[in-house]
């Protein structure tokens, strides 16, 4: 009994499930990289915006094929997607961006925790469009 309502439950979250696992993924991605190059002396605008393009690649083929199961596969249907993502993930690197130097640079917030911080939030905002607009 127990086993069956997990079963049915999974089932029924799998796509919230699957994008907790890869959206960590690439959260984990975009931290990383952002304090390695803080520890390599890169500024924190341009580290933001290097690892926003690792964690971006590692989204868009997890959300593509895994998480959303898109079945836009030819080259019209993953342009599409593509443009799309990246339309938003460059808005929530903005985003991103501006709160993390508001955090650092006037409140005289640590870099890292900050970072941390701020990536609650733009997961958020692409979880919704993602799966409301993008890959639906």
């Amino acid at each position: 009994m127990l086993f069956s309502k997990a079963v049915e439950f999974l089932k029924k979250e799998r796509e919230l499930i699957l994008y907790g696992i890869f959206g960590v993924g690439s959260t984990v991605i975009n931290i990383a990289v952002f304090h390695l190059c803080g520890r390599l002396g890169v500024a924190l605008i341009p580290s933001n915006i290097i690892a926003w393009f690792f964690a971006f690649a590692f989204a868009f083929i997890t959300n593509k094929a895994i998480v959303f199961q898109s079945r836009g596969w030819t080259n019209r249907a993953a342009l599409r997607e593509f443009a799309s993502f990246l339309a938003v993930r460059l808005f929530t690197l903005v985003l991103d961006t501006v709160l993390l130097y508001l955090l650092v640079e006037w409140l005289l917030a640590d870099r890292l925790l900050s970072k941390i911080v701020v990536n609650v939030i733009v997961i958020l905002v692409n979880y919704i469009v993602s799966k409301f607009f993008i890959f639906k």
